[in-house]
């Protein structure tokens, strides 16, 4: 079957009022019945899913743009083609959709893993107390030529495509209404900044939750989420930076080796990417394998590695002796840069005066974090019609 309904629905899908009641009790349940399951307890990300969907977290984003003196109206309908990546961020991009009023069709890679069957299951379970939501959040798995899928899009009022810049290039084939709109958010590369001097100088409950929050960020999904570090910059003096490595690598290496979050394939595949980054790209200068992870010195950033880099536990590293040092590599595909052990205000004032490059400036343990703003786009304003009233 070329065209196959995961979460099916006896409710005509029409568009609804913008952020109503009901819409906040489908997220809310969701979230409970998430929260509630021990089996979702084995996937981080579903865990941080349910508590992002909780009632009062669903308000207070809301709150800004039910507060405003515009009036906020669905689009109409809105397809969305979520990454194979990272399984749960359908939800993310369906949900703000949804409580802007939207009829949704949402298309799942076939590759996607665990944590989708599980929420599939439990938006199922959800079809009798609010079938309105349902039809309106449906989920589909379809080859890329099914006929549903290019009627679909051809009648579509805006698509959200998630994916490689491979992936996004083929899907906008598809011909679809010249009032729609199309937000696409591709390949994109992001990097983790610490203070040397801040990891020799942590004690021993914050050097480990330092450790705890570097591997959640970027090893939950195998550094396969866009907003997981790829390049570790070091700021600090060289000696200082050479301290904080040895202590930095050694700590997280028996973190991982008591909580493993690699398994073995990753770990040959992310082996066989550094050295084809070593023979393509003459920024490396050195390449380190302290298994599960593999560890490569380099000089700059290039587009080399922004394009070649799987994840999978390897780690590009650069030295930085001032934060001015990074004017100079920040590539326009970055897109997060968490940090750790700097000061906030001198990190802001920098930031401050970059205009291209870096869409996101969080805190270490943050980089998985959804905003209603990602990549610099306001999601929920792009999923409405604004409306303002004299």
């Amino acid at each position: 079957m070329s065209w196959t309904i995961l979460t099916p629905s006896n409710v005509a899908a029409e568009p609804a009022a913008a952020f109503s009641e009901q819409d906040i009790d489908f997220c809310h349940a969701l979230s409970q019945s998430i929260m509630g399951d021990t089996d979702c307890r084995d996937y981080p990300e579903l865990i941080a899913l349910g508590f992002w969907l909780r009632r009062s977290n669903i308000i207070e984003l809301l709150a800004p743009y039910k507060e405003s003196d515009s009036l906020y109206k669905p689009l109409g309908r809105v397809f969305h083609a979520a990454p194979a990546n990272v399984d749960s961020l359908f939800v993310y991009s369906g949900v703000l959709s949804l409580l802007c009023g939207n009829a949704n069709v949402i298309r799942l890679s076939r590759r996607s893993r665990g944590s989708s069957d599980i929420l599939i299951d439990k938006l199922t379970q959800l079809s009798n107390a609010y079938p309105k939501q349902l039809a309106r959040f449906q989920l589909v798995q379809c080859d890329y030529d099914a006929p549903e899928l290019s009627a679909y899009i051809a009648n579509t009022d805006a698509r959200v495509l998630w994916g490689s810049d491979k992936a996004i290039q083929a899907q906008r084939r598809y011909t679809m209404p010249a009032k729609a709109r199309e937000l696409c958010f591709s390949h994109k590369y992001s990097m983790a900044l610490l203070s040397a001097n801040a990891v020799n100088a942590a004690f021993a409950s914050d050097f480990s939750e330092l450790l705890q929050l570097f591997s959640r960020d970027n090893l939950t999904f195998s550094q396969q989420a866009c907003s997981s570090a790829k390049t570790l910059l070091w700021l600090g003096e060289p000696a200082e930076i050479a301290r904080a490595q040895q202590r930095f690598w050694a700590g997280l290496t028996q973190l991982l080796n008591t909580k493993p979050m690699l398994n073995a394939s990753e770990h040959y595949q992310a082996l066989a990417n550094s050295q084809l980054l070593a023979m393509t790209d003459s920024a490396i200068d050195s390449i380190v394998c302290q298994a599960p992870l593999m560890r490569m010195n380099c000089h700059a950033l290039t587009l080399e590695q922004v394009r070649l880099h799987s994840g999978c536990g390897m780690f590009l590293e650069m030295m930085l002796t001032d934060l001015a040092e990074l004017n100079a590599i920040l590539l326009p595909e970055i897109q997060t840069l968490t940090y750790w052990g700097l000061d906030k205000e001198l990190l802001h004032s920098w930031f401050s005066t970059q205009l291209t490059g870096v869409d996101r400036l969080v805190p270490l343990g943050n980089a998985l974090t959804f905003s209603v703003v990602w990549d610099g786009v306001d999601l929920i304003e792009s999923f409405s019609r604004q409306i303002k009233l004299d």
